[in-house]
């Protein structure tokens, strides 16, 4: 349920965002990797940076990825993601920066862990539109900030537990508890 709702979530943003794309462009990449390296020689408008997981990892990243890479596809706009090598703020934050300086207008970040990186440079970048899935920029302490450029994607996850715990009944298990 969550994977299938970030996936459509990040259609929509996408869909919305279709402005940056390039119709005229005949160089459509099908997504590569630039896994906390150096930029390519080519220039990608969509990129979406994972965690240390993977784009197949079945799971947030996955579920981000190709939703990003079905719309970017349909649409001829360029695209790639970037792997962070791990999760501190720092590493987050510069894998952020080389997207941008592959020429990432729209840069999508699945979960939590981006969510003090993307309180430290939005404001660095105003031209340049973060989708934050299942977070809110903040610095660490509490205090968040969701600039103009930042576009953020909360979960109800109780409501995706309850219908799970709910489908569960009506298969017939009596014998529940929950984390």
């Amino acid at each position: 349920m969550k994977k299938l709702l970030s996936v459509f979530s990040l259609l929509l943003v996408v869909f919305a965002l279709t402005a940056c794309g390039n119709k005229n462009d005949a160089n459509n990449n099908s997504g590569t990797s630039a896994e906390g390296g150096s930029a390519s020689s080519s220039t990608y408008e969509l990129a979406l940076i994972t965690d240390v997981g993977t784009i197949d990892d079945k799971s947030f990243n996955q579920g981000a990825w190709e939703g990003l890479k079905q719309y970017a596809t349909e649409n001829n706009i360029d695209h790639t993601y970037y792997k962070s090598t791990d999760h501190s703020a720092a590493s987050v934050q510069s894998t952020i920066e080389l997207a941008i300086s592959g020429g990432a207008k729209v840069i999508v970040c699945p979960g939590y862990q981006f969510e003090v990186p993307l309180y430290n440079i939005q404001d660095k970048y105003p031209d340049i539109t973060f989708v934050l899935l299942d977070g809110v920029p903040n610095d660490g302490a509490g205090t968040e900030k969701i600039g103009d450029n930042v576009i953020c994607y909360k979960y109800a996850e109780e409501q995706a537990g309850f219908l799970a715990g709910y489908a569960s009944v009506i298969d017939g298990n009596r014998n529940l508890g929950f984390m």
